[in-house]
C-alpha cells in the first residue's frame, strides 16, 4: 500500500533519516518506537507533505507519488499538537473539516454528534476549542478520525494517548481495537508512533524502531 524507498532527511548537520526503507501493507498495524527527538514525528509529517525531504522516493498502491489531493485524502494524520480553530467551536470545527473532505451534507450533523459523543465530548459540542485542556483537543483530534473513517485508508497517530484521561485511553484503546478489527472489511492501515514500548506492543501487530536515522524491526 505505502512504501517508501531511501527516504533521507536532515536539519542542518543533524541526519533525522538515513536511506530509510519502510513499508505499510493493507490491514497492517504498525508501532514505532524511538526517544524523543529521534525522527520519528517528522517522519510521519513527510508522509502527509507537512515537511520535505532530501533523497528518496514514496509509493502508494505501487505508483509514485506527488504530494496530490486524492493522495493525501487516504492518509489522515493526527499530529502530537492537535490544530483547530481556536475561535471555533468543536462543532464547528468538525463542520468545516467535513465540507473539506465533501462529505455528505444530509449526514455532516449525525455523523459529528456521533463522533463526539464517542470521544466523550458531547457537552463540549458548542464551546470554542480555546477553551479546550490538552486532553480535550486530542480527543476532538480522535473525533476527526471517527468522522472521517469511511474516507481514510491509512491513519497516522503521533503519541495518541498523551494527555488522555483514564476513560479517555480507553476509549482510544477501544477504537484501535475495533479499527483494527474491522480494516480487513475496509483495507485499513494504522501507524502509530509512541516512545512507551508497552502502550505500542498492546496496540499493534509488530513494532519497528527509529534510531541513529534507520528504522529497523524492534525485538
Amino acid at each position: 500500500m505505502l512504501r517508501i524507498e531511501k527516504l533521507s532527511k536532515s536539519f542542518g548537520q543533524k541526519i533525522i533519516l538515513d536511506e530509510v526503507n519502510f513499508e505499510i501493507n493493507i490491514n497492517e498495524s504498525i508501532g514505532l518506537l524511538g526517544k524523543n527527538g529521534s525522527g520519528k514525528s517528522t517522519f510521519l509529517k513527510i508522509l502527509v507533505d507537512l515537511v520535505n525531504y532530501q533523497n528518496g522516493s514514496i509509493f502508494y498502491n505501487e505508483k509514485k507519488i506527488k504530494m496530490e489531493t486524492s493522495y493525501k485524502s487516504k492518509i489522515l494524520y493526527l499530529g502530537h499538537q492537535p490544530s483547530f480553530y481556536p475561535s471555533l467551536t468543536a462543532k464547528e470545527n468538525l463542520l468545516f473539516i467535513s465540507k473539506i473532505y465533501k462529505i455528505d451534507e444530509n449526514q455532516i450533523i449525525k455523523k459529528i454528534v456521533n463522533s463526539l459523543n464517542i470521544v466523550g465530548l458531547s457537552n463540549s459540542i458548542n464551546l470554542p476549542v480555546s477553551v479546550f485542556s490538552s486532553g480535550m483537543l486530542r480527543k476532538l483530534s480522535i473525533s476527526k478520525a471517527i468522522l472521517l473513517e469511511n474516507i481514510w485508508e491509512i491513519l497516522l497517530l503521533d503519541e495518541p494517548n498523551d494527555g488522555l484521561d483514564i476513560e479517555g485511553q480507553e476509549m482510544l484503546s477501544n477504537l484501535i481495537l475495533s479499527w483494527k478489527n474491522e480494516k480487513s472489511n475496509n483495507h485499513k492501515s494504522l501507524l502509530i508512533v509512541s516512545h512507551n514500548e508497552n502502550w505500542i506492543k498492546n496496540h499493534t501487530d509488530q513494532v519497528m524502531h527509529l534510531a541513529k536515522g534507520k528504522i529497523n524491526k524492534y525485538d
